[in-house]
């Protein structure tokens, strides 16, 4: 039976295979360094306290710098340079913007040990980070103030990542051919209506494994199987990469609909003005809408965590969430702060209760699960 994450993700860096072998002191305030490797931004603060922006595609890994706090992301490193043009002005800390996938992210923190430059990972999807924790990567940290305005449910038990906004799995459809009010559940895209019209991901995506997760929460191991065994059958094409791939075979008329990520279609939707694809919301009257978190973590080896956590601190505070919400395309945990005008465009939903601490804990074997059932 395959492993239920390898860190291949990134081509260069080697599968982990030893367990975490000690925990860290949680941080009690902020970090430093640098380091670029895919798309790179440097926001740095200049003598007259003004900021300076720069772009670069370096790969070799700086020595560390005082004040420089180097972040490996997911988010698009173009969307962040706003809030850490304020956060250096304020501050005089310069912030290096590393970005990559979730998984490659882990894969390079794996690959360059002590020698990371890394000092916060900025990236979605609770499962990520759980393994990001079972690989000696992360460490714990005090963020309390931070983590008074999360909701309960979206809280770490154990402290090695925060939650700052959240986002939702979101059903998307070929408007041309699909009527949105037929779309009632995740379950319903496992009846026979749907025979070769389903469009899905692959196993080892991790939303995937994530999703599952929260399938059997809400309909237990029985039926959750059965489901993943129908959307199996109701597949119009083999299982694609990614969220990117499902919208493209929509688009192109392989397949009707799909499940998603919803800050990864508002990425589509912004980048294909013509497109077909549409998003619905749906089982809001059944179990409600697995959301899922974007978070913040500090690796093991980041170089001065007391730095990392003032950003952390900054980052969570409700006068930059909104913002930092806005340009992930993701929800606020704040109840105190807005929603961006788009999402809520799209309607409102009944989110799943579950823990999303879960994802990580029960991931194991749901990605059991779906090789049961030929999920690849």
């Amino acid at each position: 039976m395959s492993s239920f994450f390898a860190l291949s993700a990134c081509q260069d860096s080697p599968n982990p295979t030893e367990k975490p072998e000690t925990q860290q002191k949680p941080a009690s305030t902020p970090a430093s360094q640098p380091k670029p490797q895919s798309t790179s931004v440097i926001i740095a603060s200049t003598v007259n306290d003004t900021a300076s922006v720069t772009a670069s595609t370096a790969s070799a890994t700086a020595p560390a710098v005082a004040n420089l706090l180097t972040i490996y992301t997911s988010i698009d490193s173009k969307n962040l340079v706003p809030f850490f043009e304020n956060f250096s002005k304020k501050t005089g800390v310069m912030v290096n913007v590393v970005q990559d996938e979730p998984m490659s992210i882990l894969a390079k923190l794996q690959a360059e040990g002590d020698n990371s430059p890394a000092d916060i990972i900025l990236t979605e999807d609770v499962g990520v980070f759980h393994h990001g924790v079972e690989h000696n990567l992360l460490q714990p940290f005090n963020a309390e103030k931070a983590v008074s305005q999360v909701p309960a449910r979206f809280i770490d038990p154990d402290a090695h990542w925060l939650a700052l906004t959240y986002y939702g799995r979101l059903a998307v459809y070929d408007s041309r051919v699909v009527e949105p009010n037929n779309i009632s559940s995740y379950a319903d895209l496992a009846k026979p209506k749907w025979y070769q019209k389903l469009c899905l991901s692959q196993r080892s995506y991790a939303p995937n494994q994530s999703f599952v997760v929260d399938l059997v929460h809400q309909l237990g191991d029985k039926k959750a199987e059965d489901v993943l065994k129908g959307y199996i059958q109701n597949l119009a094409m083999p299982v694609v990469l990614n969220d990117d791939a499902i919208f493209q075979a929509i688009d192109s008329g392989k397949c009707q609909i799909g499940l998603v990520n919803s800050q990864n279609f508002v990425k589509y939707q912004q980048n294909h003005k013509k497109t077909n694809v549409q998003p619905t919301w749906i089982n809001t009257g059944y179990g409600g809408v697995h959301t899922n978190a974007l978070a913040v973590g500090i690796p093991r080896t980041a170089h001065q965590p007391e730095l990392a956590l003032q950003l952390i601190d900054w980052l969570a505070d409700k006068e930059q969430i909104g913002l930092f919400a806005s340009i992930s395309h993701t929800f606020p945990l704040n109840a105190q702060v807005e929603t961006s005008a788009l999402l809520k465009s799209w309607g409102e939903f009944k989110p799943s209760q579950i823990n999303v601490s879960e994802y990580g804990e029960k991931q194991k074997s749901a990605v059991e699960m779906m090789e049961t059932v030929g999920y690849r």
